[in-house]
Protein backbone atom coordinates (compact mmCIF):
# COMPACT_ATOMS: atom_id res chain seq x y z
CA UNK A 1 0.00 0.00 0.00
CA UNK A 2 1.46 3.48 -1.13
CA UNK A 3 1.35 6.48 0.72
CA UNK A 4 -1.52 8.21 1.35
CA UNK A 5 -2.74 12.00 0.50
CA UNK A 6 -4.52 13.90 2.32
CA UNK A 7 -5.66 17.38 1.80
CA UNK A 8 -5.81 19.58 5.03
CA UNK A 9 -8.34 22.44 4.69
CA UNK A 10 -8.16 24.76 7.72
CA UNK A 11 -10.14 28.05 8.31
CA UNK A 12 -12.77 29.60 10.43
CA UNK A 13 -15.53 28.59 7.92
CA UNK A 14 -17.80 31.75 9.19
CA UNK A 15 -19.86 30.18 7.55
CA UNK A 16 -18.54 27.99 4.78
CA UNK A 17 -19.57 28.18 1.39
CA UNK A 18 -19.36 26.97 -2.14
CA UNK A 19 -15.97 29.11 -2.39
CA UNK A 20 -14.59 26.63 -0.44
CA UNK A 21 -15.97 23.56 -1.83
CA UNK A 22 -14.47 24.55 -5.26
CA UNK A 23 -11.13 25.11 -4.46
CA UNK A 24 -11.24 21.85 -2.30
CA UNK A 25 -12.33 19.82 -5.62
CA UNK A 26 -9.57 21.14 -7.78
CA UNK A 27 -6.90 20.88 -5.06
CA UNK A 28 -8.36 16.97 -4.54
CA UNK A 29 -7.80 16.63 -8.44
CA UNK A 30 -5.09 18.43 -8.82
CA UNK A 31 -2.98 17.05 -6.54
CA UNK A 32 -4.64 13.36 -6.76
CA UNK A 33 -5.69 13.25 -3.17
CA UNK A 34 -7.23 10.93 -1.20
CA UNK A 35 -9.48 12.84 0.31
CA UNK A 36 -9.51 16.77 2.02
CA UNK A 37 -10.15 17.22 5.32
CA UNK A 38 -11.75 20.40 6.60
CA UNK A 39 -10.70 21.30 9.80
CA UNK A 40 -13.09 24.27 11.23
CA UNK A 41 -10.58 26.39 13.46
CA UNK A 42 -11.64 26.70 17.15
CA UNK A 43 -9.78 29.82 18.12
CA UNK A 44 -7.85 31.46 15.67
CA UNK A 45 -4.49 33.28 16.76
CA UNK A 46 -4.53 35.69 13.63
CA UNK A 47 -8.57 36.41 13.50
CA UNK A 48 -9.85 39.21 15.73
CA UNK A 49 -13.06 37.59 16.87
CA UNK A 50 -15.97 39.94 16.44
CA UNK A 51 -18.62 37.96 14.52
CA UNK A 52 -16.77 34.84 14.89
CA UNK A 53 -19.70 32.54 16.07
CA UNK A 54 -18.79 29.42 18.36
CA UNK A 55 -16.77 26.47 16.71
CA UNK A 56 -19.42 24.23 17.23
CA UNK A 57 -21.99 26.15 14.65
CA UNK A 58 -18.95 26.30 11.71
CA UNK A 59 -18.05 22.80 12.43
CA UNK A 60 -21.94 21.67 12.32
CA UNK A 61 -22.23 23.92 9.11
CA UNK A 62 -19.14 22.36 7.46
CA UNK A 63 -20.04 18.47 7.85
CA UNK A 64 -23.90 19.70 6.28
CA UNK A 65 -22.16 21.24 3.32
CA UNK A 66 -19.90 18.49 2.82
CA UNK A 67 -21.50 15.30 3.98
CA UNK A 68 -22.74 14.26 0.27
CA UNK A 69 -19.51 14.32 -0.92
CA UNK A 70 -16.92 10.79 -0.13
CA UNK A 71 -14.00 12.80 -1.01
CA UNK A 72 -14.76 15.05 2.13
CA UNK A 73 -14.87 15.28 5.79
CA UNK A 74 -14.75 17.47 8.57
CA UNK A 75 -12.58 17.25 11.67
CA UNK A 76 -12.63 18.59 15.02
CA UNK A 77 -9.53 18.06 16.46
CA UNK A 78 -8.97 21.88 17.22
CA UNK A 79 -12.56 22.45 18.86
CA UNK A 80 -11.16 19.35 21.15
CA UNK A 81 -7.85 21.22 21.79
CA UNK A 82 -7.96 23.66 25.03
CA UNK A 83 -6.11 27.21 24.15
CA UNK A 84 -5.72 28.75 20.44
CA UNK A 85 -5.64 26.87 17.47
CA UNK A 86 -2.13 27.19 16.25
CA UNK A 87 -2.22 25.27 12.70
CA UNK A 88 1.56 23.53 13.70
CA UNK A 89 0.18 21.75 16.59
CA UNK A 90 -2.54 20.46 14.53
CA UNK A 91 -0.47 19.17 11.71
CA UNK A 92 1.93 17.36 14.39
CA UNK A 93 -1.34 16.04 15.32
CA UNK A 94 -2.69 14.45 12.42
CA UNK A 95 1.21 12.84 11.27
CA UNK A 96 0.39 11.07 14.78
CA UNK A 97 -2.52 9.78 14.19
CA UNK A 98 -2.71 9.30 10.27
CA UNK A 99 1.31 7.66 10.51
CA UNK A 100 4.62 8.28 9.28
CA UNK A 101 3.02 7.26 5.91
CA UNK A 102 0.43 10.12 5.36
CA UNK A 103 1.71 13.25 2.69
CA UNK A 104 0.18 15.79 3.81
CA UNK A 105 -1.03 18.67 1.42
CA UNK A 106 -2.22 21.99 3.53
CA UNK A 107 -4.49 24.31 1.87
CA UNK A 108 -4.07 28.20 2.49
CA UNK A 109 -5.29 31.58 0.32
CA UNK A 110 -2.61 33.49 -0.74
CA UNK A 111 -3.26 36.21 1.69
CA UNK A 112 -2.21 34.12 4.56
CA UNK A 113 1.13 32.97 2.96
CA UNK A 114 1.80 36.84 2.91
CA UNK A 115 1.76 36.53 6.36
CA UNK A 116 2.79 33.11 7.06
CA UNK A 117 5.80 34.48 8.95
CA UNK A 118 3.67 35.44 11.63
CA UNK A 119 2.41 32.22 12.19
CA UNK A 120 4.04 29.76 14.96
CA UNK A 121 7.11 27.90 13.78
CA UNK A 122 6.40 28.96 9.86
CA UNK A 123 9.59 26.13 9.55
CA UNK A 124 8.33 23.28 11.12
CA UNK A 125 5.09 24.07 9.03
CA UNK A 126 6.97 23.87 5.79
CA UNK A 127 8.83 20.61 6.96
CA UNK A 128 5.68 18.62 8.41
CA UNK A 129 3.44 18.96 5.23
CA UNK A 130 3.32 20.77 1.19
CA UNK A 131 1.91 24.18 1.40
CA UNK A 132 -0.71 25.04 -1.34
CA UNK A 133 -1.80 28.37 -2.21
CA UNK A 134 -4.70 29.34 -3.88
CA UNK A 135 -3.92 33.01 -5.64
CA UNK A 136 -6.73 35.55 -4.28
CA UNK A 137 -8.42 38.40 -6.12
CA UNK A 138 -5.67 41.51 -5.64
CA UNK A 139 -3.68 39.40 -3.57
CA UNK A 140 0.20 39.35 -5.42
CA UNK A 141 2.00 36.03 -4.10
CA UNK A 142 5.36 38.19 -4.84
CA UNK A 143 5.05 39.89 -2.21
CA UNK A 144 5.38 36.90 0.16
CA UNK A 145 8.46 36.48 2.31
CA UNK A 146 11.40 33.98 0.60
CA UNK A 147 12.33 31.45 1.73
CA UNK A 148 8.40 29.99 2.06
CA UNK A 149 7.15 31.70 -1.09
CA UNK A 150 9.40 29.54 -3.53
CA UNK A 151 8.52 26.59 -0.95
CA UNK A 152 4.81 27.11 -1.63
CA UNK A 153 2.88 24.91 -4.60
CA UNK A 154 0.22 27.38 -6.24
CA UNK A 155 -2.37 26.34 -7.28
CA UNK A 156 -4.84 27.62 -10.31
CA UNK A 157 -8.44 27.11 -9.09
CA UNK A 158 -11.19 29.44 -10.95
CA UNK A 159 -12.19 32.65 -9.37
CA UNK A 160 -15.09 32.67 -7.39
CA UNK A 161 -14.92 35.87 -5.52
CA UNK A 162 -17.44 34.86 -2.48
CA UNK A 163 -16.28 35.53 0.92
CA UNK A 164 -17.51 34.42 4.15
CA UNK A 165 -17.78 38.06 5.23
CA UNK A 166 -20.07 39.37 2.26
CA UNK A 167 -22.46 36.34 3.44
CA UNK A 168 -22.75 38.02 6.97
CA UNK A 169 -23.33 41.09 5.45
CA UNK A 170 -25.94 39.80 3.38
CA UNK A 171 -27.90 37.89 6.75
CA UNK A 172 -27.64 40.85 8.05
CA UNK A 173 -29.21 43.28 5.47
CA UNK A 174 -32.13 40.87 5.02
CA UNK A 175 -30.40 39.71 1.48
CA UNK A 176 -30.44 36.23 -0.27
CA UNK A 177 -27.40 33.96 0.66
CA UNK A 178 -28.83 31.02 -1.89
CA UNK A 179 -26.13 29.88 -4.47
CA UNK A 180 -23.69 31.22 -2.21
CA UNK A 181 -23.57 28.34 0.38
CA UNK A 182 -24.87 24.72 0.09
CA UNK A 183 -28.28 24.68 0.50
CA UNK A 184 -28.42 23.06 4.19
CA UNK A 185 -25.88 25.89 4.72
CA UNK A 186 -28.81 28.30 4.80
CA UNK A 187 -30.94 26.58 6.27
CA UNK A 188 -29.08 26.09 9.41
CA UNK A 189 -28.30 29.55 9.03
CA UNK A 190 -31.70 30.68 8.96
CA UNK A 191 -32.48 28.10 11.74
CA UNK A 192 -30.41 28.98 14.76
CA UNK A 193 -30.81 32.99 13.32
CA UNK A 194 -27.28 32.82 12.79
CA UNK A 195 -25.34 36.53 11.67
CA UNK A 196 -28.54 38.54 12.38
CA UNK A 197 -28.04 42.06 14.33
Amino acid sequence: MGQSRLGVYGGTFNPIHTGHLIIAQEVYDQFALDRVLFIPSARPPHKHNAGLIAPEHRYAMTVLATRDDPRFEVSDIEAERPGTSYTVETLRDLHRRHGPDCQVFFIIGADSLLEIGTWRDPDALFALCSIVVVPRPGVDIRQAPLPWRDRALIVQTPEVAISSTDIRHRVETGRSIRYFVPPAVEQYIREHRLYQR
